[in-house]
């Protein structure tokens, strides 16, 4: 067998109890191996001789065939793959873990004339790159909060994409707290809603209190309601602390039951200013990746997606976020950002993620700035090249996840997203029934995770 070198550095092999998983996301392809199997087929690739045993050449054959391009940055000239507008920075909420509300940040509010502004500009450069597709998404603060921005851009990014003759979606990230009418109108105008519902009532409330200390359970479970009979597709996102975790499978099926989304998001809490000051703790890794595990048996079990982002094994990425995807984020007062976090957060990890500015009706952008933000990738990563995860979880987020060092230590992100992600690729197989005896074996899930390198050509002497 003679594999390309490239391909080698894509094919690899994970323990699974008493076996390997390999697995050559590439190629499509994924096989459970007894031991003597994968040496044979590890020596075949050091050797580049032919593997002779009948069982493995359907494997053999399948990794010599071409795989799928290795994914890479875009290159060429700026087209945004979205419109990222932010109403405003401020929120009618008080979470106890936000980390995004500024005094500062909160006085803003974009302007109707920057709102129509960016929507004309976005619209006129897929035009001219003959784009056929159109995506605006809301970001916050809370976006509600800004409501004639809402208004203005989804009638006016209709009136041109009718005219330019391209398809048009409409995504927000919501907290929910806004009255019915509002309510009906998000449901029957916007194509995809993430609303943050954090659990029951006691989880809820203490989570995301308003500014005047009273709970906002009540408004958002009303509301969640109603968006769950309207046209939107509707997901649920979940933050997950050290308090939670243990409640996630009962919390799915609360989802479930309640509101029938179409999918439901559990992230771990992001640390920050605020949560230590609300004396909240992120989830341990191992609690977080079996409680998720089962909350996805729960909600797969009512037809509903489960999502863990940095766990998508259908994803073929080399960024994990907006950064390096050409998005163009534009914020109150002009500035257009591959990131809808905050400057000080970015900056604070030696960061410049501003591309350029809209003002006055026109952009500059600057090619440095563009250069600079593709560069952002799993390509210039290093502890995420030998990983199984690298095309899914592109070393998640530039800002807040800080990859470890030496590169075979995993932080508790790669330690959950490698558990996550092996659960998926075993699902896709139809092995999903050998998860549980896994999960339950606390050694054998440390072989799997703290592999030093995935890479079945570094895999050690197999006994």
């Amino acid at each position: 067998m003679s594999v390309p070198r490239e391909s080698e550095t894509n094919i690899f092999a994970i323990p699974i109890l008493d076996k390997f998983l390999l697995y050559a996301p590439l190629h499509n392809l994924a096989a459970l191996l007894d031991q003597t199997a994968t040496r044979l087929l590890r020596d075949s690739l050091l050797s580049g001789e032919t593997v002779a045993e009948e069982c493995l050449g359907e494997i053999s054959l399948a990794l010599n065939e071409d795989a799928e391009p290795t994914p890479s940055p875009i290159q060429g000239d700026f087209v945004p793959s979205f419109l990222g507008l932010l109403p405003t920075r401020g929120c009618n909420l008080a979470c106890r873990y936000c980390g995004f509300l500024t005094a500062e940040e909160s006085a803003r509010v974009m302007s109707l004339e920057m709102a129509q502004n960016a929507v004309n500009w976005y619209m006129d450069e897929l035009e001219l790159a003959g784009v056929s597709h159109a995506e605006v998404h809301y970001f916050g603060g809370e976006p509600f909060c800004a409501e004639q921005v809402l208004d203005l851009t989804v009638h006016l990014a209709r009136i041109r994409a009718e005219e330019i003759g391209c398809s048009l979606r409409f995504e927000v990230a919501t907290n929910g707290v806004f009255d019915e009418e509002r309510c009906h109108w998000a449901a029957d105008n916007i194509d995809t809603i993430v609303l943050s519902l954090d659990g029951p009532a006691d989880i809820h409330d203490f989570h995301r209190p308003c500014k005047d200390g009273q709970g906002s359970y009540k408004t958002v479970e009303h509301n969640a309601r109603i968006l769950s009979q309207g046209s939107a597709d509707l997901f649920l996102r979940a933050c997950v602390t050290s308090q939670t975790v243990g409640r996630m499978p009962e919390i799915a099926t609360w989802f479930c039951e309640g509101f029938h989304p179409k999918g439901v998001c559990f992230e771990p809490l992001q640390p920050s200013t605020q949560s230590r000051i609300g004396q909240l703790e992120p989830p341990d890794p191992w609690d977080f990746a079996r409680n998720f595990v089962k909350a996805a048996w729960i909600l797969e079990s009512y037809g509903v997606e489960p999502v863990y982002a940095a766990g998508d094994i259908h994803a073929r990425q080399v960024s994990f976020c907006p950064v390096g995807k050409d998005a163009a984020i534009v914020s109150p007062d002009g500035t257009i950002s591959a990131c809808y976090l905050l400057r000080r957060d970015w900056e604070a990890k030696g960061l410049d993620l501003r591309l350029g500015r809209l003002e006055d009706g026109s952009v500059q952008l600057r090619a440095d700035a563009v250069d600079s933000a593709r560069s952002l990738n799993v390509h210039n990563k290093p502890s995420c090249a030998h990983c199984f995860c690298k095309w899914h979880c592109a070393g998640g987020c530039h800002v807040n996840h800080t990859l470890p060092d030496p590169p075979d230590i995993y932080d508790r992100l790669c330690i959950q997203t490698r558990i996550i992600g092996l659960r998926n690729v075993l699902k896709e197989m139809g092995q999903d029934y050998l998860v549980p005896e896994w999960l339950q074996d606390r050694e054998a899930v440390e072989r799997s995770v703290y592999q030093a390198s995935d890479l079945l050509l570094d895999l050690g002497e197999i006994q």
